[in-house]
């Protein structure tokens, strides 16, 4: 193998969106992606983020993952947090935006989650201890549950904030 199959993909699928940038035609490819450009992004996270968690749970070795579960924990929840923060600091301050914080925050928690299905395909073919790949499919099936927690709480403070009668209030202690 020259390059593995994920970058593969990665490299095919950026030249699918730049050939379409470039030639915007009436043509099947064209047409194909502009339809998943318009797809709504709660139907994706409805449809394929369960089946991709469940992939992942039905393949975990239950004994490994009892022995990383503490450095899972300590990879997921705070590190994804700590990602989000940092993400709206840099929406906040650095972006030519003027985003209330919740938004920059809501904002931090859709990237903060970092989804590791490139490099778990690429231990599994160089042939990496099996500790290491439950710790890393661990961390991902976390990240993913923490990430929508925060987007969950952080949408929810922005709406409110929007006065229109959607979302909640959140302090701190509750």
């Amino acid at each position: 193998h020259v390059l593995p199959y994920t970058a593969m993909l990665f490299i095919f699928g950026v030249f699918i969106g730049a050939g379409e940038a470039r030639l915007e035609g009436d043509y099947k490819l064209g047409i194909s992606v502009r339809m998943w450009v318009d797809i709504d992004s709660e139907l994706v996270l409805l449809i394929f983020l369960p089946g991709l968690l469940f992939g992942d749970a039905l393949h975990v070795n239950f004994h490994l993952f009892e022995k990383a579960l503490a450095q899972i924990l300590t990879l997921a929840f705070p590190m994804v947090l700590t990602g989000t923060v940092l993400t709206a600091v840099v929406a906040k301050y650095v972006l030519p935006y003027d985003w209330p914080f919740s938004l920059c925050m809501t904002f931090g928690a859709i990237l903060s989650a970092t989804d590791p299905v490139a490099v778990s395909a690429l231990l599994s073919e160089v042939g990496s201890p099996p500790r290491l790949r439950m710790l890393i499919s661990g961390e991902s099936m976390f990240n993913d549950g923490s990430a929508i927690v925060f987007f969950t709480i952080f949408s929810s403070m922005f709406l409110h904030e929007l006065n229109i009668g959607l979302g909640e209030e959140y302090t701190v202690g509750e």
